[in-house]
């Protein structure tokens, strides 16, 4: 994989984890007795991590949970992969001074790289779907 082509599976990486965290805001907003608005700003300044045991902890409270403790080790998993990809993947080969080295470890973090991307797709995708469901149940 050349570089520009890592930059751009990197940005639709880095989309998809964005918005796989407002579809997890506005469940949470939708599921959480009060105004939708209310709810969703409580979360406003708030990461991924915080967002997601929050809406655990409401999602349990009743006994009933919509997401499936999988889904929730996903959506962990989903938190690592944002992170890793925001703040340490460029780290993990910019700086080895051999350029066949560096070349290397390049396209091992590019290999993952595309396998990241798809996880994080179908993960925002299924966010999109529980959207849509639990906005028509608690609404």
């Amino acid at each position: 994989m050349d570089r520009d082509t890592f930059k751009l599976i990197h940005s639709e990486l880095i989309q998809q984890v964005q918005c796989t965290e407002f579809n997890l805001k506005r469940i949470y907003a939708a599921m959480k007795k009060g105004d939708f608005n209310d709810n969703f700003n409580d979360l406003k300044n708030s990461n991924l991590g915080v967002i997601a045991r929050k809406l655990k902890d409401l999602d349990y409270s009743d006994n009933l949970p919509e997401f499936t403790e999988e889904e929730y080790k996903t959506i962990d998993d989903i938190r690592k992969i944002r992170n890793y990809w925001c703040h340490q993947c460029y780290l993990d080969f910019s700086y080895i001074p051999d350029d066949n080295e560096r070349e290397i470890r390049f396209q091992e973090i590019a290999n993952r790289l595309h396998y990241d991307e798809l996880r994080t797709y179908d993960l925002f995708k299924k966010t999109e779907s529980m959207y849509k469901y639990v906005f028509e149940k608690y609404r």
